[in-house]
């Protein structure tokens, strides 16, 4: 059985802007923790849905974060391999996926050299996400003039 291939119109516009900070520097970071009453794992599965990611980048995330626990760790890594076979999409497909999750910090590798085969992966909220959410989680202030 053969998958379409991606078009040009369903991979990302373009890349994402450069920090100063350096790969190296961006996988010491620690993930962002999910806010009091929510789990790692519902609040990405929310920001992945409601992102304006091609629907196979959508698709492999949500079949990644059923292996995950609340916490966002992968006890059980599926690796390329049981992507490609839980999704049925092509492994270049979920190879694609997965470089956009990562490059738009919804996934983090343990090393980054290691290839999409053996690699180890952590679901993560990035930060705008997570600003996002808190700001709309808190209940707006009302000022009275005493």
């Amino acid at each position: 059985m053969t998958t379409a291939r991606p078009t040009p119109a369903q991979m990302p516009r373009r890349a994402p802007a450069r920090t100063a900070a350096s790969d190296a520097d961006r996988q010491l970071l620690a993930p962002a923790a999910a806010p009091a009453g929510r789990s790692l794992r519902s609040l990405w599965e929310e920001a992945v849905l409601h992102s304006n990611m091609p629907a196979n980048v959508r698709y492999v995330g949500i079949a990644l974060a059923t292996h995950a626990d609340s916490t966002g760790h992968i006890a059980q890594q599926p690796r390329l391999q049981g992507l490609h076979h839980e999704t049925g999409l092509h492994v270049k497909q979920v190879a694609a996926a997965l470089t956009v999750l990562r490059s738009r910090r919804f996934i983090r590798q343990t090393s980054v050299t290691d290839r999409y085969e053996t690699a180890d992966f952590y679901l993560t909220v990035p930060n705008a996400v997570l600003a996002r959410y808190l700001k709309a989680a808190r209940p707006e202030r009302t000022t009275t003039d005493a």
